[in-house]
């Protein structure tokens, strides 16, 4: 077990006020099922639901570009470093991120300076601005032991 693991039943990555990404651990197939906005997240082709093995989650600082085009879009600060979380068969382990500039690669590391392996699967990485956005992990639901006394 990984130093600082939690349990992750279900990851929610709120973007903005408008839309927000989900996932659902699926323990007997070892993946998270995506939903957006409460609705899940489907292939148009096949109709399955999108999956992914491994969840990478960060934030970093985002503004509006100002490109003349009066869209909204959005730029985001990811040159630096900062914490996050490394997600896969339902444990939430923090991470550290680092990116030297634009063509860099981003570097994941455990809390301990190690660099993560990911699990053989797909990986979803999901970077939300830290102005609107707001990460929750929900744990695995404890279930109740019920002891019986002979009398």
């Amino acid at each position: 077990n990984l130093e600082g693991a939690e349990s992750a039943q279900e990851v929610v990555i709120r973007y903005s006020d408008y839309h927000t990404t989900s996932y659902e651990y699926d323990e007997t197939n070892k993946v998270y099922k995506r939903s957006m906005s409460g609705t899940p997240n489907v292939d148009l082709v096949t109709g399955e639901q999108y999956t992914a093995k491994n969840i990478i989650v960060y934030s970093v600082a985002n503004y509006t570009l100002n490109d003349g085009s009066g869209k909204g879009r959005q730029e985001l600060s990811n040159i630096g470093s900062g914490e996050g979380y490394y997600i896969s068969e339902g444990q939430a382990v923090p991470i550290t991120w680092e990116k030297e500039s634009h063509g860099g690669q981003t570097v994941y590391k455990y809390t301990n300076g190690e660099e993560i392996t990911v699990n053989d699967g797909n990986t979803f990485i999901q970077i939300y601005p830290k102005s609107t956005g707001k990460l929750t992990i929900t744990p695995k639901p404890v279930e109740e032991v019920t002891t019986t006394t002979a009398e």
